[in-house]
């Protein structure tokens, strides 16, 4: 059954949907994709306190609605309605509900139009919806609002990347890792860096200069993009150490390895991972929607080239 699910989000391109394909997975199937096959599905308390929080956050609105629209702006409680509905955008996006993030994340703007980080929320969820033109949209408009501002100055970069603007996203991510060299993010930065490049067809990418060590994760995926592990030893690191995170490790392998096999241009096997990525529903992870992305991208591919 696992393998028809893969099979249906090829089929789709990155719908997370649950379908019935019989389509098999093939004998050769990557390293990567096999250990995604033989997962079970998530049976963690997540959903169970997620619609907990979700009735909480409507409740309150409910409870002390805000003015309708614009109107919200001219009222005294208006940076507390914007919480409001951020609070509410934030659940909605961890529960995958992306188009009611973005209504939400719309009526918290209502409030305050001036917040260029909501911004960021919008464009990251239009995304993970495909819609790389109403993302770059919604950049642009947090951009003519704070063009310093850090969350708007990495969606950039992510947005940049989809769109093959590799000398812009290079130059982004090499920013970002400038930033915050030590951050939480950094050494995911410099995968997104390595492989701009890498797809850009360097065929040795630079390496940002840094003062740390990558942390133990994610830097086997570093070690693998580097030609230090091979797939396998990828798969046997989070298979060692995951623990509790192996859906979370294996979203982002299977992401940043399918980005190295468009780069190599192995597309069929790149669109696999990020199958499988579609399929772990790992939905508040950046490496979710930058798979279902590119899976959106490559459907649009296969379709101009029909006609």
């Amino acid at each position: 059954m696992r393998a028809a699910l893969v099979a249906t989000a090829l089929a789709t391109f990155g719908a997370p949907q649950t379908g019935h394909a019989q389509e098999p997975s093939p004998a050769n199937e990557s390293p990567l994709v096999a250990y995604a096959l033989e997962q079970p599905p998530d049976e963690s308390s997540h959903a169970d306190s997620s619609a907990r929080n979700l009735r909480a956050a409507l409740f309150e609105l409910e409870r002390n609605p805000p003015p309708a629209n614009v109107d919200c702006a001219q009222t005294l409680g208006a940076s507390r309605f914007a919480a409001s509905y951020q609070h509410l955008a934030s659940i909605r996006f961890e529960r995958g509900e992306f188009e009611a993030a973005i209504e939400a994340n719309e009526a918290a703007l209502a409030c305050t139009p001036r917040a260029a980080d909501v911004y960021a929320d919008i464009a990251s969820l239009h995304v993970n919806l495909g819609r790389i033109a109403e993302a770059r949209t919604a950049l642009e408009r947090g951009l003519a609002i704070d063009p310093e501002d850090q969350n708007l100055a990495n969606t950039r970069a992510r947005i940049d990347f989809l769109e093959e603007r590799w000398a812009d996203a290079t130059a982004q991510f090499r920013l970002a890792i400038a930033v915050e060299p030590t951050g939480e993010l950094a050494d995911y930065y410099e995968c997104f860096f390595w492989l701009a490049q890498r797809r850009a067809g360097v065929r040795t990418p630079e390496t940002p200069l840094r003062d740390v060590r990558p942390a133990a994760w994610p830097a086997p995926i570093l070690d693998m993009l580097k030609g230090r592990l091979t797939e396998a030893q990828l798969v046997e690191a989070i298979r060692k150490d995951a623990t509790d995170a192996r859906r979370q490790w294996l979203t982002e392998a299977l992401y940043y390895v399918g980005e190295l096999r468009l780069a190599e241009g192995d597309v069929e096997t790149a669109r696999r991972h990020f199958a499988a990525v579609v399929n772990l529903k790992i939905t508040n992870y950046i490496e979710y929607g930058m798979a279902r992305a590119e899976l959106t991208r490559l459907r649009e591919r296969v379709n101009r080239d029909q006609y």
